[in-house]
């Protein structure tokens, strides 16, 4: 799986429409809210990467803050999220951005949020790793960043994985995986990509970029969740980092 195969499949009508109906029916999860209203402030300048049809961005908005930018790799989740948020009346802006190689200028924001498990639908750790230093060089020193990956030791993948020799991840069977914990799940809107980190990889990886943990936990553990929201997504682990002062 490649980048531009990603974008592919969110540039389909159907995924768009998908995202859309998210931003109406879902909106922001309990758990993001909690944390979204415990770590950033009002005012604050925010950057919302992988926005989709606008859920987390628009759901910021309905939650009293003044000042977040929408970015996406895909360029029609960019326009429907600005169709969204002008039906809405929302004022937030929304471009194409790719998050390993962002337009912005070093601390341009006090914050970001990388939502649904945006991060980990980057093939390939190394552009993984990519994407994290760029999300730490355009925070300004403090800045938080809170977003979400699946679990490979929680009670569904942990069942998955141990099956060794399954080709749904089996590197040596199934040339379209870049790194063990690759995964492909089909959609009725096709084939998209998901990697299902280790805790340790993440933390790893967050330090090499530059950020320390701040707080990481299931999505289980931190709210109980709305049925549309359990049914859009399964449970996963929400973490905060910062950029260090």
């Amino acid at each position: 799986m490649d980048v531009e195969r990603v974008r592919g499949y969110f540039n389909e009508a159907g995924t768009v429409q998908h995202y859309a109906k998210a931003v109406a029916n879902v909106g922001l999860w309990e758990s993001e809210k909690l944390l979204f209203n415990k770590y950033f402030v009002r005012k604050e300048n925010l950057l919302d990467l992988g926005c989709g049809a606008g859920r987390a961005s628009i759901g910021l908005w309905e939650e009293g803050f003044e000042s977040v930018l929408g970015t996406d790799l895909a360029e029609s989740m960019v326009q429907e999220s600005r169709e969204i948020a002008e039906c809405l009346g929302c004022p937030f802006r929304f471009q194409r951005e790719d998050a390993t190689a962002l337009s912005f200028a070093e601390g341009s924001f006090d914050g970001a949020v990388f939502a649904f498990n945006g991060l980990m639908q980057i093939p390939g750790r190394e552009m993984r790793r990519t994407a994290l230093r760029e999300v730490c060089r355009v925070l300004r020193p403090g800045g938080v960043f809170i977003f979400s990956t699946l679990d490979r030791e929680d009670r569904l993948y942990s069942k998955v994985f141990a099956v060794a020799d399954d080709p749904e991840h089996d590197l040596s069977q199934n040339d379209q995986l870049v790194d063990f914990g690759d995964r492909h799940f089909e959609t009725e809107h096709g084939t998209t990509f998901m990697h299902v980190p280790l805790r340790s990889d993440v933390v790893e990886d967050l330090e090499l970029a530059g950020f320390e943990v701040v707080e990481d936990a299931m999505r289980s553990e931190l709210a109980r969740e709305s049925a549309a929201v359990l049914d859009f997504s399964e449970d996963c682990r929400m973490w905060v980092a910062r950029k260090p002062s």
